[in-house]
């Protein structure tokens, strides 16, 4: 079992990097019936526009994160050596991948350093760690202290996968209500936040509101527009099986990630909102960041540009990212990512009549409660 954890981390890695796994033209639709106003007059100048924003008690040059993906084979930690790097040059975010290898190969330091490496490189940026939520059923205080305090975390992301876990060969699909009063009293005794993580599918309103009510305020929607983690698992299912036959239906499973948004902001008006899941161009970003997320990450076109291209390509994948995000901040007349919250923006079919479906009002949401208070 030890070593099959293992071995999965660089079959997905591979996967991710060299076979077909997302989302059929990265949710093109739904982002085209997104429409940002462009001004002519922006009434500000371009030296005032500061995406800077504070996050974790971190001041950070973007809202932009590089989220979690990869470690705990000892191949990985070339990998999130380079990503830390990014991630401290530009002063934004970043996250690991899930820690469960962490805590079966305790004492083996090749497999920590995987991850270790990455705070110990971004010292003056949030690291954020992980674990799912059907691993955390069989852990104690103690383990979550442990994988915090080993890359002195900033936050916790509990990932949820229920779609990856169902197709994937050595699949735990446990996830009962039970797990929530385990996550209540974690929440009370460890000195960090969770974040409420999806895995490439989305994060619906009832999804949302089950951990809204328990006191989460941190949720990563991770949408339906980027790495289909559904068909991850597929490519790495290398005979035929039921599991293989499962997922040939659901290639385009999930809600996309600006639908995602509107539901977690519409349902936890208060909470910090990461916007993820095919987040991979500065456009996807600010529309993401207008109809209320406070954040984008990613992790794949960095982790494929490094693999395939090295670390300066995708060192410049980011600089160039931010500076878009500002650009297009400018046209919009935004001087921070708070403003983008106001401006104003049109929303059309099929996004709109998704909405109005799911019981929320886009005029309401558009003029009061995408504006964080």
């Amino acid at each position: 079992m030890e070593d099959d954890i293992r071995t999965r981390k660089l079959e997905h890695i591979d996967i991710v990097v060299n076979k077909d796994a997302v989302y059929r033209d990265a949710c093109k639709e739904v982002y085209d019936s997104i429409k940002l106003i462009h001004q002519g007059f922006p009434g500000i100048d371009y030296s005032e526009v500061d995406p800077s924003i504070e996050f974790l008690g971190y001041r950070l040059q973007a809202p932009l994160m590089i989220t979690g993906m990869t470690g705990g084979h000892p191949s990985t930690k070339s990998i999130n050596e380079k990503l830390a790097r990014i991630a401290s040059k530009f002063n934004i975010a970043i996250g690991v991948g899930s820690q469960r290898s962490m805590l079966i190969h305790k004492g083996n330091i090749d497999v920590i350093d995987t991850y270790k490496i990455v705070r110990d490189i971004a010292q003056e940026v949030p690291v954020i760690g992980n674990i799912g939520i059907n691993t955390l059923r069989d852990l104690n205080i103690k383990d979550i202290e442990y994988i915090i305090e080993s890359i002195r975390a900033d936050a916790l992301a509990i990932h949820l996968n229920p779609s990856q876990e169902l197709i994937q060969p050595e699949g735990d699909t446990r996830f009962s209500h039970k797990v929530l009063e385990k996550i209540e009293k974690i929440m009370d005794s460890i000195s960090v936040p969770i974040i409420i993580k999806e895995v490439g599918t989305g994060l619906s309103i009832e999804t949302v509101q089950l951990f809204y009510r328990i006191g989460i305020r941190y949720f990563d929607v991770a949408g339906a527009c980027g790495t289909n983690w559904i068909l991850v698992e597929m490519y790495r299912d290398g005979t035929p099986s039921t599991k293989k036959e499962i997922a040939k239906h659901l290639g385009e499973w999930g809600i996309p990630t600006p639908i995602s948004v509107i539901e977690t902001r519409n349902t936890a008006p208060n909470a910090f909102i990461i916007a993820s899941g095919g987040v991979w161009s500065s456009d996807k970003a600010v529309k993401n960041l207008v109809l209320g997320a406070d954040m984008v990450g990613f992790a794949r076109p960095l982790i494929e540009a490094l693999i395939k291209h090295g670390y300066e390509y995708a060192e410049k994948y980011v600089k160039s990212f931010i500076e878009a995000i500002k650009g297009i901040m400018f046209l919009l007349g935004a001087r921070t990512v708070y403003e983008l919250h106001h401006k104003p923006v049109v929303v059309l079919d099929p996004v709109k009549s998704y909405i109005s479906q799911r019981g929320i009002d886009l005029h309401l949401y558009l003029e009061v409660i995408r504006r964080k208070p």
